[in-house]
This record gives C-alpha cells, sequence and structure tokens, in this order.
C-alpha cells in the first residue's frame, strides 16, 4: 500500500512540475509574439508620425487643403486634389514600400477628399463607417489602433491637421497593413503568423465584394473569424496545413477566444514533434473591443524534452522505489530471520561447554556485520532525501543559466547586446555553474565513502553539511544561526562526521513537523577548549520526552513507525563519534532566550579530542 502511494505522489508531483514548465513554455511564446508585435507596433507608429510631421510642414500640402475646404467650385476642388496627388504621390510610393496601406486626407465632415490608394473615390460620407476619423475630427486628438474600414482592415494612425492659424481642416491617416505585419513576423522574426478578423465586423454581404482591398477566408482556427490572406499564403496551403494540426485543440481554442485574452495552446503533430499556437488580441482603437487576434505557429522542443523527461523520471522512480521497497523487504525479513537466530544460537550457547569464548567472537563479528548492513541502509535512505533536495536547490540556478543565455540570444539577435551585458551575463552564469559544480562535489564527498583519517577545518565540514541539506532548509523553512570559530581543525573522518550532522538535523526535522512548530531555528556553535573541541547543535522542537531521551543511542529504538525508521540513524551518530573518533555525544533539554522569545528544545553537544 505504502508504495502504490508513494508511486501516486511521485505521479502527481511529477504532472505537477510538468504543467508548471508547460505553463512556462507557453508564456515564453506568448511574451516573444507581444514583444516582436510591440517592436512592429513602436516602428510603424515611428513611420507614420515622420511621414505626419513631413506632411504638416510642408506649406503647400496646408494651403490646398485650406483652399480646398472652403472652396464650393467642384472643378476647383478636383484640380486641387491633383496637385496635392502629385506633389504627396513620390512620398506615398516611399511609404507603401515600408508597409504604408492608406495615406488618406479627410475633411471635417468625414468625407475623404483624397485616398492615395483609390484616387479616384472621394467625397463619400465616413461618418458610420470610420468612428476613428469621427472621433478625431472631434476631440483634435491623435488615435492610434486596429480599425476595419469599408474595403481593408489595418493598423490605423489618425492624426488632426490644422493651418497656421491654428483652424482645423480635417484630418490625415496613415495606415498598416496586416499582411505587412505577417511578413516581418514571418521573415524577420521567423514567426509564422495568421491574422484573424471578426466576421461581425462587416456586414454579410462585405466578404463577398470585389473591391476588397485585403482578401478574406474563413479562419479555420475559429468559425467567427475571416482569416486575410496575404501573398505569402495560398487558401489551399492554408486550409491543408491546419486541417492537419490544430482539429485536437480546436475545442479548446473557440473556448479561450471568447474571452478575449491571451493565450497558448500545445499540439502533438503526426510526428511527435510540438507545435505552439500563440492568440495575441488586437483591440479596435475607439470602443477596445477584441476585433482580430494575431496567432503564430511555433516549434517548441523544451515542451517535447519535459514530456520525455517527466515519462522517463515516472519510469527511473517507479523501478528505483521498486528496488528500494524490495530491499526494505528483505532487510526486514532478514531482520525477523537474524532475531530468530540469535534466539536458537542463545539456545546452543546454554548447552555448549567447549570454544564458548571462540563461538561469542564468531557471532559478534556477525552481528557487526548486520548492523554494518543495516548502518549502509540507512545511510542509503539519506541519500534519496538528499537528491530529492539536490534537485530542488538546482532549480533556480538552473532557471537563471536558461533565462541569461536566452536573454543574450534574443540581444544579439536584435543587435542590443553590449560587451558589459556579455560580460555581466556570462560571470552571472559561470557563479551559478559553479555552485552547481560544488553541490556535485559536496554530494560526490559524502557518498564515496572513503575513510582517510584527515586534518579538516570544522567550518569546511559544516559548509559541506549546510550545502547538502540547502533543499530541506528551504522547503521546511528552517533558519540555521551559526557561531563557528573558523580556527577549529579536527583530525577526523570528515564524511562521517557530517553523516552524525545529518542524523541529528533529519531528528529535529521530524521533532519541527510532529511538534508543528512554525518559527523552526537551528543553531549550530563551537568551543574550543585546551583539550577538547565541541560542536552544539540546538533546536527549538520543544524537546525529547524524559522518558525517552536517555534511550535515543541505543541500536534499533525509534519514536516512528517500523516502516518509517530503522532506529539506527543517532545510534549510528553515536557510534561514529565515540568508536571512529574517540569523542563523546550527550542530549539534553534546555530552556533558552533568542531574540526576546523563550524557546525549549534538544541540545546536542559533540565533543572531539583536540
Amino acid at each position: 500500500m505504502v508504495f502504490i502511494i508513494i508511486n501516486i505522489l511521485v505521479y502527481v508531483i511529477t504532472e505537477i512540475n510538468k504543467h508548471q514548465r508547460i505553463e512556462v513554455s507557453l508564456q515564453n511564446h506568448i511574451h516573444k509574439l507581444k514583444n516582436h508585435y510591440q517592436v512592429l507596433m513602436n516602428q510603424q507608429q515611428i513611420t507614420a508620425d515622420i511621414a505626419y510631421n513631413s506632411t504638416i510642414q510642408n506649406k503647400r500640402v496646408i494651403s490646398i487643403l485650406s483652399q480646398a475646404l472652403k472652396t464650393k467650385d467642384v472643378a476647383k476642388k478636383d484640380k486641387l486634389r491633383d496637385e496635392l496627388y502629385l506633389l504627396l504621390d513620390n512620398k506615398y510610393k516611399q511609404l507603401v514600400q515600408r508597409g504604408v496601406l492608406q495615406y488618406h486626407f479627410v475633411f471635417p465632415n468625414n468625407r475623404p477628399f483624397l485616398r492615395f490608394h483609390k484616387k479616384a473615390k472621394f467625397g463619400d460620407d465616413l461618418t458610420n463607417i470610420r468612428l476613428d476619423f469621427k472621433r478625431v475630427n472631434e476631440t483634435k486628438n491623435v488615435i492610434r489602433g486596429f480599425a476595419q474600414g469599408r474595403t481593408a482592415h489595418a493598423f490605423r494612425n489618425v492624426y488632426p491637421i490644422f493651418d497656421s492659424n491654428h483652424k482645423h481642416l480635417g484630418a490625415v491617416e496613415v495606415s498598416f497593413t496586416s499582411e505587412y505585419l505577417q511578413d516581418n513576423l514571418t521573415h524577420v522574426s521567423n514567426i509564422h503568423t495568421h491574422f484573424l478578423v471578426n466576421k461581425n465586423i462587416f456586414d454579410s454581404k462585405a466578404w463577398e465584394r470585389d473591391d476588397l482591398v485585403v482578401k478574406y477566408t474563413k479562419s479555420l482556427e475559429n468559425d467567427q473569424y475571416m482569416i486575410s490572406m496575404p501573398k505569402s499564403h495560398t487558401k489551399e496551403e492554408y486550409t491543408e496545413l491546419l486541417q492537419q494540426k490544430i482539429n485536437s485543440i480546436k475545442e479548446s481554442i473557440s473556448h479561450n477566444i471568447p474571452l478575449g485574452k491571451e493565450f497558448a495552446i500545445y499540439f502533438v503533430q503526426k510526428n511527435k514533434n510540438i507545435e505552439v499556437i500563440s492568440f495575441l488580441p488586437i483591440q479596435n482603437n475607439t470602443n477596445k473591443k477584441v476585433v482580430a487576434w494575431v496567432v503564430s505557429y511555433e516549434k517548441d522542443d523544451f515542451i517535447n524534452i519535459t514530456l520525455t523527461n517527466t515519462f522517463n523520471i515516472r519510469i527511473i522512480l517507479f523501478m528505483i522505489l521498486l528496488i528500494l521497497f524490495y530491499f526494505i523487504y528483505k532487510t526486514l525479513m532478514q531482520k525477523y530471520i537474524l532475531e530468530d537466530i540469535v534466539e536458537r544460537k542463545t539456545n546452543d550457547l546454554k548447552e555448549l561447554n567447549e570454544n564458548l569464548e571462540q563461538k561469542i567472537v564468531i557471532e559478534v563479528e556477525k552481528s557487526k556485520e548486520i548492523e554494518s548492513k543495516l548502518f549502509h541502509s540507512d545511510k542509503m535512505v539519506s541519500m534519496g532525501e538528499m537528491i530529492g533536495n539536490i534537485a530542488h536547490q538546482w532549480r533556480q540556478p538552473l532557471s537563471a543559466i536558461s533565462t541569461g543565455a536566452t536573454g543574450m540570444l534574443v540581444q544579439k539577435e536584435y543587435d542590443l547586446l553590449s560587451d558589459e551585458d556579455f560580460i555581466t551575463t556570462c560571470n552571472n552564469i559561470n557563479k551559478h555553474a559553479q555552485y552547481l559544480s560544488q553541490t556535485i562535489e559536496d554530494f560526490r564527498n559524502y557518498i564515496k565513502g572513503d575513510r582517510e583519517r584527515v586534518i579538516f577545518t570544522l567550518k569546511s565540514d559544516i559548509d559541506s553539511f549546510l550545502h547538502l541539506i540547502e533543499g530541506s532548509l528551504r522547503q521546511e523553512e528552517i533558519s540555521i544561526i551559526l557561531d563557528i570559530d573558523e580556527n577549529i581543525s579536527i583530525d577526523g573522518y570528515p564524511n562521517e562526521l557530517v553523516q552524525c550532522f545529518i542524523n541529528i538535523y533529519n531528528n529535529s526535522k521530524d521533532a519541527f513537523i510532529e511538534n508543528k512548530v512554525s518559527d523552526k531555528h537551528l543553531f549550530i556553535s563551537s568551543k574550543q577548549n585546551k583539550d577538547s573541541i565541541q560542536i552544539i547543535l540546538q533546536d527549538n522542537a520543544k524537546g525529547i520526552p524524559e522518558d525517552i531521551i536517555g534511550k535515543i543511542f541505543e541500536p534499533y529504538f525509534t519514536t516512528k513507525h517500523k516502516m518509517q525508521g530503522t532506529g539506527l540513524g543517532l545510534h549510528m551518530t553515536y557510534t561514529l563519534i565515540v568508536e571512529g573518533m574517540n569523542g563523546h555525544i550527550e542530549v539534553n533539554n534546555r530552556t533558552y532566550d533568542y531574540n526576546d522569545t523563550i524557546y525549549t528544545g534538544a541540545e546536542f553537544i559533540i565533543t572531539l579530542p583536540n
């Protein structure tokens, strides 16, 4: 049952982690599309502002518009229109090269004076069709954004025009096609895009008109939208491509579109590649309703790797847990068998009169071997917890390295990467890499099991211990208060001392959980005497019950359920200190004051020869 529960927990945790990582990737796609879109919008705004400023600074343009507004003579107005067209024709051609769709002059009554893209069409009333013209002529303020006209949608910039006496002469429009946006995203930013327009912003007959500047066809992403077809797309290619891709996620798209917020969805292609579809809403420039969407299609190897890794982790952890539980079962069965053997041997010993001492020695050696195996099993469990801690504490530096590298790629792509930024980012990446390397080194030193007596500093051993449990400290929200003499050196076994610290820490951590302590502290201090060195580890987990405090160093003594602990952690600590390092260890309950708060906890004092 425990095996099943743990596997369920593994599945739930990996599933949560998978969804979090996928969500991060989807958000990255949205941010990438949004950033590239905003860059293009800024470029268009700059182009439009330059065109507007150069237009109103041309005195002859202002004079023509002023005369045309005043005159009732149709012939004269036509002559003025022809003159304005010839005057600005070269400018318009240059603007077309920069993606401009319409260069359009309108009188204060919202009737066009000159459309450069349709010179022969003028004088029609746009009051109820182009609300942005109506608003600019009323408020005399600039309006920017997406809007649908009679024959085309566009990203429009509408400016008021005044003469030298500040008399209002009407408005001028500089607008850009969505095709220009799509071409830039596809060819410059390498993002394949579609542009969807809500079909309700046209009347039902508009889609069939022959004079539409931008051609439309029904969107496969959503039935309520039409797709504008640039020259780089054909209707047949679009239909064939999307029918293969989005059938499985069309319901999800239909659910998100009415919400009017940016979103992204991924799907698995037939070749097992992952593709992400990102939707960026476009609002009308007057009523701010969502009337269009920029839709991008991008491959995503990160999500593919995440799905693969999640599956592999589940399989690996299942096998590890299977092996671990098998060994636990074997260990428990071996313990019961050994107890039976000890009982039978005891009865045999009563009947033996010869070679008694030799047989006792043999049995003692066997007992030590069994205890050594149990020690090893206990350490393996501790290592399993530690691996989880290390995985937890690696997440932030790995994320920082990924963010730094990705940031440099984006800055390099837009030629924004300075030498200073490059050096700073590389130094940050190196710092996090060194941190990961140190974690591996500490864990390698801990597990290699070398029993070589060396002289080492207490400070370095404490640092290795804290590095190994850093993830657990963060997860359990335990604060460490250090008061260590950095000049203390010890002649002994550094790895075994780290194991002792970990066993005492695990005892305190379990006590924090069992006693539901919220403000958790672990104090580590040192004291150097003439003939000895003392290391004090003290917590505020409410102490050890007085009726068991004298038994905690005994083998197999545990307050946990027999399936949760072997009772060897603190006994191992006692053995390593007393027999391995000729030291002494004791434990007491102590009440003390810290930051004007009274705490009670267990105090372990390790005494080693100086």
